[in-house]
């Protein structure tokens, strides 16, 4: 477990979260998620499923190819990494003992201050609405899509060793974080159109792929005068097949002299059941496994009737001294492994998420749209921090729409993007990218890019 454990923290290595959730286009990219009351069609189902309710904008609409992206991190970016880790003018490694100019610390003590708490968090998010599979028609729709999730850590103890050493009487801390979620969802959507305002709900089957995770470590790493000591662990579970359920609601006003406002709670009921045998993956594992060696990835038995597993790898150190660590240098750092007994069913909460918004359009020349949104739960893809974001869509040349945004607060504190498309009558295609963590590509932490094609009428 320890070597695929160390692989997908290479292989992560700069990326952090960025799933969100199915059918966030590349147009609601573009606008940085200020999306709630203005997507329509297919592309209102990842925001607010009362959007379905205004046929009279848009009467049909499918999917063609829609594909969207995250990777980031908490501490790195491209200028901070040219200014510490590319060398000086002269290509000569940088010296991080020396102080800041006009400050009292040192580059390697600004370092350490950049990094959270939880130490160096990184991942990768993909979002694939599965093509053909996703179509609205009038105030209904039905969709479908495949989302892949993955966020580990290092910790905080693990940088301060490596740039300070182990110094005696410091104690190191040693928690970790690994998640790793793949869902496939197919959703039912519709809309009440009322005289002044709309009603809709999307309710999604969610058919679980596999997941992996940490979820509890702790512990920590010290040198002391009579040795190393550490009483450092974690718990490793993972499971594949899965059953569960997610319910969307949503709320819109019609225009009101060019305004208009809404709201959604996404997700206000969704669980995965994982790791029985009366699920589509559980029972099509031979057919998978001859593709993908889902298990002895996951490191479950090959046991037919064993979807589910869950270790504790823990590090035991008690005064062990330099002569000891050398005597035993293979043995001496290696976890130990020990089964933990897992419960019938595992079930998992899908996070809920809540965003409110509103738009102003004037004339036919530009929209302006502001969402405020928040997770409820604080895990996998939500963050209960508040995000605010402002967007603008310039529409003036309607078939070569521009627009552009930026946010502030949630997960990544600063975001910006950018965006165009080129719509026909019946088609759209449109482009967007969007930095993480910074408003430029120097100074971002991480990047989303994602491109739609749709047909509409």
């Amino acid at each position: 477990m320890r070597k695929s454990f160390l692989i997908v923290l290479l292989v992560g290595m700069g990326l952090n979260p960025g799933f969100g959730q199915a059918h966030i286009d590349a147009r609601g990219l573009g606008l940085c998620n200020a999306y709630t009351v203005s997507s329509r069609g297919i592309s209102a189902i990842g925001y607010n499923p009362a959007n379905l309710g205004y046929t009279e904008d848009l009467t049909f609409s499918a999917d063609l190819f829609d594909f969207k992206i995250t990777a980031f991190n908490n501490f790195m970016s491209l200028a901070l990494f040219n200014q510490y880790f590319s060398g000086d003018k002269d290509g000569n490694p940088f010296d991080l003992e020396t102080k800041m100019q006009g400050s009292d610390i040192t580059h390697k003590e600004f370092l350490l201050s950049e990094l959270s708490e939880d130490g160096f968090a990184f991942g990768l998010g993909v979002s694939v609405p599965i093509p053909i599979l996703n179509v609205s028609l009038g105030n209904y729709a039905f969709t479908s899509g495949v989302e892949y999730y993955m966020q580990n850590s290092l910790p905080l103890g693990l940088f301060e060793m490596m740039l300070e050493g182990n110094q005696i009487g410091k104690s190191l801390d040693l928690s970790v974080r690994q998640d790793v979620l793949m869902v496939t969802n197919f959703g039912f959507s519709f809309a009440i159109p009322f005289e002044k305002y709309n009603v809709g709900a999307t309710i999604k089957y969610l058919a679980g792929i596999g997941f992996a995770g940490v979820d509890s470590s702790g512990g920590a790493f010290n040198t002391r005068a009579a040795g190393l000591q550490s009483d450092s662990f974690y718990r490793y579970t993972r499971a594949i097949g899965g059953n569960g359920l997610a319910v969307d609601l949503g709320f819109n006003t019609r225009k009101i002299n060019n305004w208009q406002f809404g709201f959604a709670i996404n997700n206000v009921i969704g669980f995965i059941n994982w790791g029985k045998d009366d699920n589509f993956i559980a029972k099509n594992i031979g057919i998978i496994e001859a593709l993908v060696p889902i298990r002895d990835i996951l490191q479950i038995s090959s046991d037919s009737s064993e979807f589910a597993s869950s270790t504790l790898y823990s590090l035991d150190l008690d005064r062990v001294n330099v002569t000891g660590a050398l005597a035993n240098s293979d043995s001496l750092f290696k976890f130990k492994e020990t089964d933990v007994p897992l419960s019938d069913s595992l079930r998992m909460n899908y996070p809920a998420m809540f965003r409110i918004g509103g738009s102003y359009q004037y004339l036919e020349d530009f929209i302006i749209m502001a969402d405020l949104s928040a997770g409820l739960d604080d895990y996998y893809f939500a963050d209960r921090s508040w995000r605010l974001a402002l967007g603008a869509e310039w529409i003036r040349f309607g078939m070569v729409p521009i627009r552009s945004g930026m946010a502030f607060g949630g997960p990544y504190g600063k975001e910006a993007s950018i965006g165009a498309g080129v719509h026909l009558i019946w088609f759209d295609a449109d482009l967007a990218l969007k930095f993480l963590g910074g408003m430029s590509f120097a100074t971002a932490e991480g990047i989303e890019f994602g491109i739609s094609f749709q047909f509409k009428r």
